[in-house]
């Protein structure tokens, strides 16, 4: 009579552990089957505003500092605010953020 061997263990090629649970998942996933994480690009949208907002300071900043005109005004505050957004997308790469709870 043959007797059937035990399920061997996946091979960690394939396989990599949640960063946030440790759970044992697929390379490819974007959501961990045990702890619901998911894997997000870029900036959060409230990270993406504080980069904004710190871009239109610093533009405001420059503007008040250099004592420039209603057009060099704007001109600044827009490329802040480009330059705040670009730099916080930039920032975060991609990362696993926890499941949110309900409440």
């Amino acid at each position: 009579m043959n007797v059937p061997l035990p399920m061997r263990e996946p091979e960690m090629s394939g396989l990599q552990l949640c960063p946030v649970c440790r759970g044992k998942m697929r390379r490819t996933a974007e959501v961990c089957p045990h702890c619901g994480a998911q894997k997000h690009f870029g900036a959060t949208p409230k990270e993406a505003l504080i980069g904004t907002g710190a871009g239109l300071g610093v533009g405001g900043g420059l503007v008040i500092a250099v004592r420039g005109d209603l057009l060099i005004g704007g001109v600044a505050l827009a490329v802040g605010a480009l330059l705040g957004f670009v730099l916080a997308q930039n920032r975060y790469g991609d990362r696993w953020l926890p499941k949110k709870k309900s409440d």
